[in-house]
């Protein structure tokens, strides 16, 4: 048997800092608009509030340099 970790389920977490998804295609920041019945979780630019990148946007993108 594990012993409980001190504080745990006495309340909320402590806040994490927030790491921000950037899109690998246009590079800006996107977000998760969270699903419930009926509705997928998607990943959406916070600009736009649209999954796809905007076309001028991909034109800014660096290429990979591989």
């Amino acid at each position: 048997m594990t012993a409980p970790r001190p504080g745990a389920g006495t309340g909320p977490e402590p806040a994490r800092p927030r790491i921000p998804l950037i899109c690998p295609r246009c590079g800006h920041e996107q977000k998760v608009v969270p699903g419930g019945p009926g509705r997928v979780v998607k990943v959406v630019h916070v600009g736009t509030g649209r999954e796809a990148c905007e076309p001028g946007d991909l034109a800014q993108a660096p290429d990979d340099e591989s």
